[in-house]
């Protein structure tokens, strides 16, 4: 598999879970936040996270069907993992390390996999 296809993947691959999250927080957050998920407050913030995940994605895929640049996308898709990352290793003893760790271990890899990305774009399109 070449770059270009993990790309277009993870971008699918944030399309499909940002949709997830949005029209079924509870359900699809739960695997992250638990019972948790299931909190009206709580619903709040998973479908923002949603919405943010599947625009990031859909932005990407956009940018490159398009031939526009894509470091900015990159570059937001490695900030908001890595802060996904890191907020979720500071909840591991609310969640708890079944749902951390992996939870972690995605986000982590993201971040480091669109941060490489963007450091090597030129900024050029695709």
């Amino acid at each position: 598999m070449n770059e270009m296809t993990t790309v277009r993947l993870l971008a699918a691959g944030r399309v499909a879970v940002g949709t997830a999250l949005t029209l079924l927080p509870g359900a699809t957050g739960s695997l992250w936040f638990g019972d948790h998920a299931h909190e009206p407050g709580v619903k709040v913030a998973i479908r923002a996270l949603g919405v943010r995940d599947a625009v990031l994605g859909l932005g990407t895929l956009w940018a490159l069907a398009n031939d526009e640049p894509t470091r900015g996308w990159y570059a937001a898709g490695a900030a908001s993992d890595l802060v996904d990352a890191v907020a979720t290793m500071t909840a591991t003893r609310h969640i708890g390390l079944r749902r951390a760790v992996p939870a972690t271990c995605v986000a982590t890899s993201s971040a480091v996999l669109h941060a490489g990305w963007a450091i090597s774009s030129d900024g050029a399109p695709g």
